[in-house]
């Protein structure tokens, strides 16, 4: 498992102007020499390890993110993912040009149905889950129409502000699609099945200037009750033995 370091090329910046606060786009130079298209963020220290290690291990587990880099910066590390090339789903259905209304309401529920039916969303339901990513969002789920890709961690692993609320959004917006019961079903299988494999290797991965934290042992202790805290993020099914033994 490898996490490059690359160097911005002076003067690619560009605001990414897709929802993603902070995000630039940009040309990276990688260590032989060749360039890639990146989207960069600048962060506290704790941010950029989250998204770091989120991203190596999200890759590892099967869901589809963006290549992953560190930015070798004067004021410290900064991360960058390859730019893909395509918009969020936010952007995508212009729900920010959307005055609130009728229309945008239909456009948001548009979006949310399209976010749960992804191919990976079930993975994606557990990975959050795994990584304590509260901070899902349509701003953070890139679409082209064929192939999604997943963005944004750096309020996971406990990077959260105090007092943020305790929630997987994935599995809100599959309650919302009115899909939740096969949402939940797909999503406990792939939480019985993801490995505590790759937490080590991701961690040995990064830098020593963002190994503050053990984010390897973080992981794998919400590893071992993965299945049942997705579970409890669903609606419970009516409990069919209730009032059974009472009379009629």
């Amino acid at each position: 498992m490898q996490l490059q370091t690359a160097t911005v090329i002076a003067g690619s910046e560009t605001p990414a102007g897709d929802g993603q606060f902070g995000a630039m786009r940009c040309v990276i130079t990688l260590p032989d020499g060749s360039r890639r298209a990146a989207v960069i963020k600048r962060g506290p220290v704790g941010e950029i390890a989250a998204e770091a290690f989120g991203a190596l291990v999200l890759a590892a587990w099967g869901l589809p993110v963006p290549e992953p880099f560190l930015i070798d910066e004067a004021t410290g590390p900064a991360f960058a993912t390859a730019d893909v090339g395509y918009p969020n789903l936010k952007k995508r259905l212009g729900l920010d040009s959307l005055p609130d209304g009728p229309a945008k309401a239909a456009a948001l529920q548009i979006a949310v149905q399209l976010a749960v039916q992804l191919p990976s969303t079930p993975l994606a339901v557990v990975a959050d889950e795994a990584i304590n990513n509260r901070d899902r969002n349509l701003g953070n789920i890139l679409w082209d129409g064929q192939s999604e890709a997943w963005i944004d961690h750096a309020l996971a692993l406990g990077e959260h502000p105090e007092g943020y609320p305790d929630r997987n959004k994935l599995a809100e917006m599959a309650c919302m699609a009115g899909d939740h019961d096969r949402v939940s079903r797909a999503a406990v299988g792939q939480a019985l099945a993801v490995s505590a494999s790759p937490l080590v290797p991701a961690n040995d991965a990064m830098p020593t200037a963002l190994q503050g934290r053990n984010h390897a042992a973080y992981v794998a202790a919400r590893l071992n009750n993965l299945a049942a805290r997705v579970l409890d993020r669903f609606p419970k099914p009516a409990d069919l033995l209730t009032n059974a033994n009472q009379p009629a």
